[in-house]
């Protein structure tokens, strides 16, 4: 996957997005990666958010990450970015479609998973246990977030402005955290279940004689929590993913919980235990 994302990205009209994100210092301008406002933002949304970016902090983000050596071909893009943007969101667009959407379905359901059970450990154990399982370099201290990595150096007041978490399928081995104003503060960390992506194992063969294959199916592949992403992954009709989850559910195995208009299903952590997870 790796080397594809980069030939694609060798692609003579994907110059200016080869640029914006091979950056000196491993940064990454930071209009290119808005904070999502969803726990279940689409590519759209984030490719309108980039588009309509404010003028001065698309000069201010290359400044920051550039200085005096920002390529010749984002002369245009320091010059007139309302003008130059949607150039570049247009090669994101086709960026995205290459490398990325073919397989879309898996990452998202990923990370919903990661997202849902992320917030049911919040609110079971608090940030101080919560905090540390996003990744070995994360803890949670009287009230502070500390990062341990290299290339963080910085201490942040938050000043009540919050912060989101991102789990990211491309972080793992890093950390990643934004917080200078304006932009919200974000730190991405791995996402969980990110071994799952490309695996093509018959997912809870042994729980199978108990439980039965199809539901042994669903809680294992609740790293992807919708009913359309289960029917997908398992090959069940939607109708039938939703009767066994009720099912599932009724045994205290999986826990429904509603996103906006979207219904999500999270194992418990009886579900967890049955699975060894």
């Amino acid at each position: 996957m790796t080397r594809h994302r980069a030939a694609v990205l060798a692609a003579p009209d994907l110059r200016q997005l080869r640029d914006l994100v091979i950056a000196p210092d491993q940064k990454l301008p930071g209009f290119l990666a808005p904070a999502p406002y969803s726990p279940v933002a689409e590519p759209e949304a984030e490719f309108a958010a980039v588009r309509h970016t404010p003028t001065a902090l698309v000069r201010q983000d290359l400044e920051t990450v550039y200085g005096d050596r920002l390529p010749a071909s984002l002369s245009d893009l320091r010059r007139a970015p309302r003008r130059a943007l949607p150039a570049i969101v247009a090669q994101m667009r086709s960026y995205w479609g290459l490398t990325l959407a073919p397989h879309w379905g898996r990452i998202r359901g990923i990370l919903e998973a990661d997202v849902m059970f992320r917030a049911r450990r919040l609110a079971d154990d608090g940030p101080h246990r919560m905090f540390p399982e996003l990744d070995p370099a994360i803890s949670w201290s009287d009230d502070v977030l500390s990062v341990d990595r290299p290339n963080l150096d910085r201490g942040y007041a938050l000043g009540g402005r919050g912060l989101v978490l991102v789990p990211s399928l491309f972080a793992w081995p890093n950390v990643f955290v934004k917080a200078s104003e304006p932009w919200a503060p974000v730190l991405r960390y791995p996402a969980r279940g990110v071994g799952s992506m490309w695996h093509s194992d018959t997912p809870g063969a042994d729980l199978a004689p108990v439980i039965g294959q199809a539901r042994a199916a669903l809680l294992a592949e609740l790293t992807t929590p919708t009913t359309t992403s289960l029917a997908r992954r398992t090959g069940l009709i939607p109708s039938g993913v939703s009767a066994h989850l009720s099912r599932l559910t009724a045994a205290g195995l999986v826990t429904r919980q509603r996103a906006g208009r979207l219904v999500f299903y999270v194992r418990t952590r009886r579900g967890d235990a049955l699975l060894g997870d």
